[in-house]
């Protein structure tokens, strides 16, 4: 994996304290410079060609370029730091706003600071303005290690995160901490502390495209995912395959398969014989193109004692518990492929099954007052919206207030004009749960093992075209994701094209009445929780208890969400 981190600090050691931190994401290549009062930096393993050509450290003319990932051109050519900078040389900031692929970047010019995240958000960039310090990194933990730096919990965002289950857009779980959101530049001006962050890539603005055929589309999709697939397996020989069972993943499992030159390998999760599985589904994807195909059982007394490892390594809270399994299908992995694809995209770009609730609300409900689209697609999204008054101590609460945005957070996203209703929920999947949940957690879990994620089905050019093709090629007469299961009819075996979506069902509820019960007791204690005052004692002792008189449902969700939390709190605040 390859980092970027940079300050402005006055104190000498301030970018070296940040590369000690961050050393697990990048320890074979350091490279470090400065520019005026800004120290950066950029480091890297040399695992991935494309992370080793794409990541690093350029200086020209007094201008000092750092990038992490594998920025790519419209036609899917790589960019060196180099040829990044001679860009920006030329044409200025907007010079990034074309381009492709996974990556982070940071440039100083003229005292000035840019910071930019690729369009989908598969690379991640934090920053900070305290005490007349700028600071970046691509992990929180990055800034908080410069010198002066005062980590603070962030209250907005505990409400955040047990609303989404993650935190939002530029929100995070630290006081003046932000994160820069998917498809955005930002410019800092030293001189005036001033803060500017730019939409480069609004989803809003892209047109729709005259040709709304189903030929037409389903020969765009397979023409753009295996133009990426190509491009990221060239050079690889030993190549992976995250595959649950699922379209998604069969999808690039198959076209990964039928692109590469050697047999490639498939990882499945099961959670025991006595949980529900899709393995049999992964199995005919498997046998048909005949790779080498695994099967990884998890088990919480496995990864119980790595969860204070997971939840470092994830940087931030994650309310998704198969983050855990993900990490251990990592750890699996390591050593017998050299890169990993997933089939992570299908459902925010092509309209999944979590829509129907809120389109069916939205097309035979009676009108309703302002405001209501945002309180019932968070009603729909179960997390803790509606228990924040049972889960949170009193003092928390009272901090309660317009300032969370919890509802607001949504409302640009039901307002965009000219847009049918499921594609402002597709796009609050692809800027919000896309960005903010699904690719950095799947990025930072197995980016703890030295792996590079590669997600072909949320491209860049796969959003614009799920932004540009019609509606009813997304839901078409009751079925989701209709242009991909016609687009690959012929390459995924037909009882995954007819079969519902199940979904990863993480036995979450079972464990903390398991495996998970003794960890979640001994940390989630009352005098511990009374101590932290984030939290009731009370209603975490009901959650424990699986008391289902409380008036609280998907109590599995809620204690991992509330676990994961406090294991972060006690690391990044004691």
């Amino acid at each position: 994996m390859a980092i970027i981190f940079g300050t402005n600090s006055p104190h000498p050691q301030a970018a070296d304290r940040q590369l000690a931190v961050l050393i697990n994401r990048g320890n074979e290549v350091q490279q470090k410079a400065q520019v005026g009062s800004w120290q950066m930096g950029a480091a890297q393993t040399t695992g991935d060609r494309r992370q080793a050509t794409g990541s690093g450290l350029a200086e020209m003319d007094g201008v000092l370029l750092v990038v992490a990932g594998a920025p790519l051109t419209e036609t899917l050519q790589s960019l060196s730091p180099r040829e990044l900078l001679v860009g920006f040389l030329r044409e200025g900031i907007a010079f990034t706003e074309n381009l492709h692929g996974s990556f982070v970047l940071a440039i100083v010019s003229e005292q000035r600071l840019y910071l930019v995240r690729d369009a989908s958000g598969l690379r991640t960039i934090y920053y900070a303005l305290q005490n007349g310090v700028f600071s970046f990194a691509v992990e929180t933990k990055g800034i908080c290690a410069v010198p002066g730096f005062r980590p603070e919990l962030n209250p907005a965002g505990v409400f955040q995160y047990l609303t989404y289950s993650f935190v939002p857009l530029a929100g995070t779980m630290l006081r003046d901490v932000h994160e820069l959101p998917a498809g955005h530049q930002l410019l800092f001006e030293p001189a005036t502390g001033q803060m500017s962050p730019h939409n480069y890539f609004p989803l809003a603005a892209i047109p729709k495209h005259p040709d709304t055929s189903e030929a037409y589309w389903t020969g765009r999709l397979r023409q753009e995912i295996d133009e990426d697939i190509a491009q990221k397996i060239a050079g690889h020989e030993e190549v992976g395959v995250f595959l649950s069972g699922g379209l998604d993943s069969s999808i690039i499992a198959a076209r990964v398969a039928q692109l590469h030159h050697r047999p490639i390998h498939t990882f499945s999760i099961n959670f025991g014989t006595k949980y529900p599985h899709e393995n049999a589904f992964a199995q005919l994807v498997a046998q048909r193109y005949r790779t080498i195909h695994h099967e990884v059982t998890v088990n919480p007394r496995d990864f119980n004692r790595r969860l204070p490892e997971i939840i470092r390594a994830l940087d931030e809270p994650s309310g998704d518990p198969i983050t855990a399994p993900n990490f251990e299908l990592a750890r699996f992995a390591r050593g017998k492929v050299s890169c990993i694809f997933n089939g992570e995209g299908g459902d925010p770009c092509f309209g999944g099954p979590k829509n129907m609730s809120m389109l069916l609300s939205e097309w035979y409900g009676l009108e309703q007052p302002t405001g209501y689209r945002e309180k019932a697609y968070l009603a729909t999204y179960r997390r803790g919206y509606q228990h924040l008054d049972r889960l949170l101590a009193p003092e928390l609460l009272q901090q309660l207030d317009e300032g969370a945005h919890l509802e607001s957070l949504l409302t640009p996203f039901f307002a965009a004009p000219d847009r049918s209703f499921l594609d402002k929920l597709m796009a609050i999947n692809i800027k919000l749960k896309g960005a903010h949940l699904i690719l950095p957690k799947v990025e930072r879990m197995l980016g703890a093992q030295d792996f590079v994620p590669y997600a072909p089905l949320f491209s860049r050019k796969i959003i614009t075209s799920s932004m540009a093709m019609p509606t009813t090629l997304k839901l078409h007469q009751g079925v989701e994701k209709y242009i991909l299961k016609r687009a690959y009819a012929c390459d995924v075996p037909e009882p995954i094209i007819q079969r519902p979506k199940s979904g990863m069902r993480v036995p979450v509820r079972y464990w903390f009445q398991g495996e998970l019960r003794r960890t979640a007791k001994r940390v989630l204690q009352p005098k511990n929780v009374a101590a932290a005052g984030l939290f009731q004692p009370a209603t975490i002792k009901e959650l424990l208890r699986y008391d289902k008189d409380v008036g609280l449902d998907r109590h599995g969700l809620l204690l991992w969400m509330i676990l994961t939390l406090e294991l972060w709190r006690r690391d990044f605040l004691e």
